[in-house]
């Protein structure tokens, strides 16, 4: 059975129940797709990266001054970057580890739960 989300609480709450097929639709499908490559970074980059959004001013977010030294250290885009400042890099981390893509179009991207 699959549901279907559109906002990061929704998201979270799927993968919370275990659903065994998610799609994420609208924008959010989108920034999801975009930061999927922070899912398998390595520990050092990840502790980097975690302390660079840890630093990030909660009431402006994170600009693209600040996003580019992270960039450049871990090569990862700088969009992605700045999408996983908003939707949470345990969100993200947590997603890819536990569901695999089945496919993407814009507004798009079907998950499925990996088998145990």
């Amino acid at each position: 059975m699959s549901v279907e989300v559109r906002t990061k609480e929704e998201l979270t709450r799927a993968k919370d129940r275990g659903e065994s097929e998610i799609i994420v639709v609208g924008k959010l499908a989108d920034e999801l797709k975009k930061t999927k490559k922070l899912a398998y970074v390595g520990a050092g980059t990840l502790a980097a990266l975690t302390a660079a959004l840890a630093a990030t001013p909660f009431t402006g977010g994170m600009s693209m001054f600040a996003a580019a030294p992270i960039a450049a250290l871990t090569g990862l885009e700088i969009s992605g970057i700045i999408i996983a400042a908003s939707l949470g890099l345990s969100l993200i981390i947590a997603v890819f580890k536990g569901y695999e893509e089945i496919s993407y179009k814009k507004g798009e991207l079907k998950l499925k739960r990996k088998s145990s």
